[in-house]
């Protein structure tokens, strides 16, 4: 098992047979729960069911990069 199967049962439960665990910001290292989809593996192509929310989260995640930045440097 993959670590992203891993982490998805640890927060989810089983997987169905024959479904895959994808990463919904299209960077596989990101093993987040939160960036994380079981899929059918049946899907004629698994990146049209994902790429509109892949730009849409990197913008978010760059986003909230900055939020945090910001709120580190007030606290200093």
């Amino acid at each position: 098992m993959n670590l992203r199967r891993e982490i998805w049962t640890e927060h989810h439960g089983l997987i169905p047979k024959g479904w895959l665990v994808f990463t919904l910001n299209g960077q596989p290292s990101d093993c987040r729960p939160e960036n994380l989809a079981a899929i059918p593996r049946k899907t004629n192509d698994l990146k049209l069911i994902v790429s509109p929310f892949m730009t849409r989260i990197r913008i978010l995640e760059r986003e909230l990069n900055a939020l945090k930045k910001l709120m580190e440097e007030k606290e200093r």
